[in-house]
């Protein structure tokens, strides 16, 4: 109880930490601003987004055992926040829990946070769920669906199976898919949850993560069916034991899938010759449909069934989409077409005016910079998705150095930061009720400043050294002053550190390696970037995957 004492103490005396600067209120802080009128974050460091993203693990990890034997995202989505006079901070908050995004984006954030910081207790916190979800979260053997994850339970549960649909209506029982329903899963979820599983195998080198995320492509593989407009490769909402069920017909969230089939096809895991059938007929369709129509619908679990399967947008999968074409450009001749098209897109429909489910206006652009809503169902204005959004940018900027896409990045992260403690509690938007959720508060909030961190390097700290980003997963790390010491899963692939002064000497496997001026990614070596403070490295391994970084 530690430290909740802490977190408590420290909610107490945060009111006046910005007062000085007057002015318009953001979330928790008081606005500040450049010379220009345009947003800065409210953090006074030269890397905020690190400060923010420390914080946040630091408060995650104090979450405490809750009474009923688990720590609170085990068995609930959302929590009470300090201004509830009848709850602890981080206690559990009745809604139907959805376990399986939770566990997605907390096992990719977990992985980007543990390069650049080496903190295995973090790992642990998230290992403690994947662990939870293969053992007590999972369909049974003889299911249609078969030993795959279910994606949403019922909220203090820990045996996840579904969520009883009627007990989250609110309108008597007519308002129907706030929950799943009992024994129904969501397709698209198993390939994001999979894909989790996998960095876990990746990390650990432990059996039983593989053979789960192989699982999870099997039944990808054996109940993919021939898609049309109206009818994705799979549904949204389908029941496991026979698969024939389908509440919904229909979600774009088709490249979560698709990563999931890409990487095992990659390393040569499971049954590769279906992975490949199977992610054919996804991508086909992905780059038939909702890359033309921009019907990018269905992917958050607790929102009611609509009649036209067109209505209930989203920004979610346009963006992750535009991520991972521009992370595998060599998948889409097109990719650059593409991506711009999904950014304009989600600026032009979730990053303007709107108004909260409370009925309060709110500006798409504010202090300069573009705030983005997360669906249709729900246009708040939200600082994980605003924080998606600023990531894609800034990628987007480091692939074609179009510089305004950068200043946009820029300014949407600054805004995003508002939602964020120094003690670490993220809020996620502006209501107060139930703005505290472990989605979009912590795992897809902070893996987001994450890969802006790699794509611009100037935005880490200058005054420590770290790894931004890698295209292999690192499975281990210890950082020193005098060296950084690190191994990947992947033989071959390159990195992004921020150090904070040239090194005496770097070697792959041992043996030292070639520097160039500029990044060679055809050749193995590395090349330095001058920023203000210090360096930005780029390695590129093409046949090692241990490194040592001298001082």
């Amino acid at each position: 109880m530690k430290g909740i004492a802490f977190l408590v103490a420290a909610l107490m005396s945060i009111s006046g930490l910005c007062s000085a600067e007057g002015g318009e209120k953001l979330l928790w802080h008081q606005v500040r601003l450049d010379k220009d009128g345009k947003l800065l974050s409210w953090v006074r460091t030269d890397s905020p987004y690190a400060s923010i993203v420390t914080n946040a693990w630091k408060a995650f990890k104090q979450i405490p055992v809750q009474p009923d034997g688990f720590r609170t995202y085990i068995t609930y989505p959302t929590f009470y926040g300090p201004n509830d006079p009848n709850h602890k901070v981080f206690s559990g908050r009745g809604w139907c829990h959805n376990p399986g995004g939770v566990c997605a984006m907390l096992s990719d954030s977990v992985m980007l946070y543990y390069a650049y910081s080496g903190d295995k207790e973090a790992v642990s916190r998230v290992k403690e769920m994947v662990d939870h979800i293969i053992a007590r979260g999972s369909t049974t053997a003889s299911d249609a669906w078969s030993l795959v994850p279910y994606s949403s339970s019922d909220a203090g549960k820990p045996s996840y199976r579904g969520a009883t649909d009627s007990w989250y209506s609110q309108d008597g029982g007519k308002d129907k898919g706030r929950g799943d329903g009992v024994g129904y899963l969501e397709p698209d979820k198993i390939g994001e949850i999979g894909y989790g599983y996998l960095l876990f195998y990746k990390y650990c080198l432990n059996p039983k993560y593989l053979k789960a995320a192989t699982r999870c492509a099997d039944a990808l593989a054996k109940n993919i069916r021939q898609p049309s407009e109206s009818q994705s490769p799979w549904p949204f909402r389908v029941d496991a034991k026979t698969g024939k069920k389908v509440r919904e017909d229909y979600t774009a969230n088709a490249i979560g899938p698709i990563k999931l089939f890409d990487e095992l096809i990659r390393l040569g895991f499971g049954d590769t010759k279906a992975y490949k059938k199977a992610r054919k007929v996804a991508w086909d369709w992905l780059m038939t449909y909702p890359m033309r129509n921009n019907v990018w619908t269905q992917y958050f679990e607790d929102v009611l069934i609509y009649p036209d399967y067109r209505t209930n947008l989203n920004q979610y999968s346009p963006m992750e989409t535009a991520r991972y074409l521009m992370q595998h450009p060599e998948l889409d001749p097109n990719w650059k077409e593409h991506a711009k098209g999904l950014i304009d897109w989600v600026a032009g429909f979730f990053a303007q005016d709107s108004k909260t489910m409370a009925g309060l206006p709110e500006k798409g652009l504010q202090w300069g910079a573009e705030v983005v809503s997360e669906q249709v169902n729900d246009m708040d204005k939200m600082s994980s998705h605003t924080a998606r959004f600023a990531s894609v940018l800034a990628l987007w900027y480091e692939k074609t150095g179009y510089v305004s896409a950068k200043e946009r990045a820029f300014r949407s992260f600054n805004w995003a930061t508002y939602s964020s403690q120094p003690n670490g509690l993220v809020k996620t938007s502006i209501d107060e009720g139930t703005g505290y959720w472990f989605s979009d508060g912590y795992g897809d909030y902070m893996r987001h400043f994450q890969r802006g961190m790699a794509s611009v390097p100037e935005w880490a700290p200058s005054s420590s050294d770290h790894i931004l980003g890698s295209t292999s997963l690192v499975r281990s790390v210890s950082y020193s002053p005098k060296k950084i010491v690190y191994q990947t899963f992947d033989k071959s692939g390159a990195e992004t550190l921020r150090i904070q002064r040239r090194p005496r000497y770097v070697l792959l496997d041992g043996q030292p390696v070639k520097i160039f001026a500029k990044s060679r990614p055809d050749i193995e070596g590395l090349s330095y970037t001058r920023l203000s403070k210090g360096f930005a490295l780029k390695i590129n391994r093409l046949s090692a995957s241990k490194v040592l970084i001298a001082f």
